[in-house]
């Protein structure tokens, strides 16, 4: 196993949707995929989120992941999140918050994937439906992914994440 300091910058859009992705059944994807392509278009009000801070790229086999503190910035400070992708599938990236809250969201490109996002309050169902995933951290150091999230009964929000990794 390999073990370096990197650096990590990060920046997260979030934008309000008003498209619950609880609704539609896996089986009825046509639907949700024209409501996800209209919700939350680049001209709409968005949060702006950028980040940089220290972390750890990690080599295990074929296993990558780059983990780095939260901070008060992102509310959730006190939680480690790591980042991992397998080298030979690169195009599934994993993203594991652990810590005050905890979650594991599976970001794959066209799917949805339930998870469980554990808070001091109380533990929430996540629905995750990506839209994109350019995973280049093998190749230029970043990481794009744009996806929706929903905790359910809530608004759902779409999130555009860039993720830059300097050694």
């Amino acid at each position: 196993m390999n073990k370096e300091e990197v650096r990590i910058k990060i920046v997260s859009e979030l934008y309000e949707v008003e498209e619950s992705l609880f609704s539609t059944l896996p089986e009825d994807d046509g639907g949700l995929e024209e409501a996800i392509a209209e919700a939350a278009a680049p001209e709409e009000e968005s949060d702006v989120l950028k980040i940089n801070t220290c972390g750890t790229l990690t080599v295990d086999g074929g296993r990558i992941t780059y983990s780095y503190d939260e901070t008060e910035s992102t509310g959730m400070e006190g939680s480690v999140t790591s980042v991992t992708y397998m080298q030979n599938c690169p195009d599934v990236v994993t993203m594991t918050r652990e810590g005050t809250v905890s979650a594991t969201l599976v970001f794959e490109e066209g799917k949805r994937h339930h998870c469980i996002y554990n808070t001091p309050i109380m533990p929430f169902e996540i629905c995750v439906r990506t839209k994109k995933v350019v995973n280049r951290l093998h190749i230029n150091g970043t990481l794009e992914l744009d996806y929706i999230i929903e905790i359910r009964g809530a608004k759902a929000e779409r999130t555009r994440f860039f993720m830059q990794v300097l050694k």
